[in-house]
């Protein structure tokens, strides 16, 4: 919504582009990096956090803050997981780095699992009436 405003401050028209109805639009993608930045900041209050280094052995030693990319990294394994030939789910618009990008679907029910996860946690999401999630939700109630 941010990047609509700015774009709407700049000038009163704005250049609108689609893409193949298979993988979605961006919209799922930025809703879910906004829930990963509140994510990340209710479990770094909460203690986590991740190690600094890893000795020759593998024990690790130093520690950082739990961040937003530590966040979507852990949950998309959680959630998006890999596909049934073992290949890791990408939220990506194309596959890369020998992923492959989730479907709409995938990354729905992704959002899904993660929503409730959140809910049970007491963790508050922003979730914008008109976005492509609460658009797919109204269509599975139906």
């Amino acid at each position: 919504m941010q990047d609509i405003q700015f774009e709407l401050s700049k000038s009163p028209n704005i250049v609108v582009s689609t893409q193949d109805p298979h993988t979605g639009k961006w919209g799922m993608a930025r809703l879910w990096r906004a829930w990963m930045s509140s994510t990340a900041k209710f479990m770094a209050s909460n203690g986590c956090v991740m190690p600094l280094m890893l000795k020759e052995d593998g024990v690790s030693y130093g520690t950082r803050p739990f961040n937003k990319s530590d966040a979507h990294e852990l949950f998309t394994s959680q959630w998006l997981g890999n596909d049934k030939d073992g290949t890791r789910l990408s939220w990506a618009k194309e596959g890369h780095d020998g992923m492959r990008a989730a479907t709409k679907a995938e990354r729905f029910f992704a959002m899904i699992k993660h929503e409730q996860w959140a809910l049970e946690k007491g963790i508050t999401l922003f979730k914008p009436r008109d976005s492509e999630y609460s658009q797919l939700e109204k269509e599975t109630e139906k």
